[in-house]
């Protein structure tokens, strides 16, 4: 047997779980495009001051805003301060919004960031609204006349003075006994009823009413005013006599609308581009 032989200890195994504690006891710096960058206690959980940093400079870094304008030249007044040759408006034909990303990319190789942004959401009027609202709503007949009498000033055909004849009409006889319809060659519903008069039963009248109107109104607040038609609807009920009105093709009035403000946003952009559809994220 070698008697020289030397004999070594048994490698020790390696305490990670200290090592770890260790390391969360460690602050290590680093900068990130000059911006100091450190990894603390607690997880090892990353933490930066770049919050720090930008209360002392004098301009931020990049530009990161959202504006909502409300009319039209609003917006493209703010679009034009601001616009690049790369600066894009996108068009959602379908909500009426325009999106100016002032930032947007100058090519696939040279991305933007995107951070500055403008919006204009066509705001629709009251008067719109109301009308639009109340479409294919069934009334009774004082309804009917009341909501006739309170949105007058957008019928333009009968004129004002028939139109208030007729809602008070309707609301005269709102305790007859309406019997049938008949549609004339003049354009007007006839409706035959009958009433009781000092207690005598059975007296008849007649009552008649365009079987069609003609509005004009505004769809976008300051914006212009536009042609719509509606039809007269009316059903004889046990209850009485039911009656609505049916807007004739409004998406056309609103998307003949919408056309006329992007037309005039267009031809007044100083720069950039407009495209009709909604970027994703």
């Amino acid at each position: 047997m070698n008697e020289n032989l030397e004999t070594t200890a048994a490698p020790q195994p390696f305490d990670f779980a200290a090592a770890v504690e260790i390391g969360k006891r460690q602050v290590i710096e680093t900068k990130h495009k000059d911006v100091p960058v450190y990894i603390v206690p607690n997880d090892m959980k990353v933490e930066t001051l770049s919050h720090l940093v930008n209360e002392q400079l004098e301009r931020p870094y990049r530009l990161n805003q959202m504006v909502k304008l409300i009319t039209a030249d609003s917006f493209i007044d703010y679009y034009n301060r601001f616009a690049t040759d790369s600066s894009t408006i996108f068009v959602d034909d379908e909500s009426s919004t325009f999106l100016a990303v002032l930032d947007y990319h100058d090519s696939p190789s040279l991305p933007a960031w995107k951070g500055h942004k403008a919006t204009y959401q066509c705001p629709k009027t009251k008067e719109w609204n109301n009308w639009q609202k109340s479409n294919n709503e069934k009334m009774s007949q004082g309804e009917f006349a009341l909501f006739i009498e309170d949105n007058m000033r957008e019928i333009v055909e009968p004129n004002g003075a028939a139109m208030l004849e007729i809602a008070s009409s309707l609301k005269a006889k709102n305790d007859v006994d309406f019997k049938s319809a008949i549609r004339l060659d003049n354009g007007q519903v006839q409706f035959n009823y009958s009433e009781t008069v000092n207690g005598q039963a059975g007296v008849q009248g007649q009552l008649s009413i365009p079987e069609k109107i003609k509005l004009i109104m505004s769809p976008f607040l300051q914006g212009a005013a536009y042609e719509i038609e509606a039809r007269f609807r009316y059903r004889i009920t046990p209850n009485g006599l039911s009656m609505w009105y049916t807007l004739i093709r409004p998406h056309v009035f609103v998307e003949d609308a919408f056309k006329d403000v992007c037309n005039a946003i267009t031809e007044k952009m100083a720069k950039g581009q407009l495209v009709h559809g909604v970027p994703q994220a």
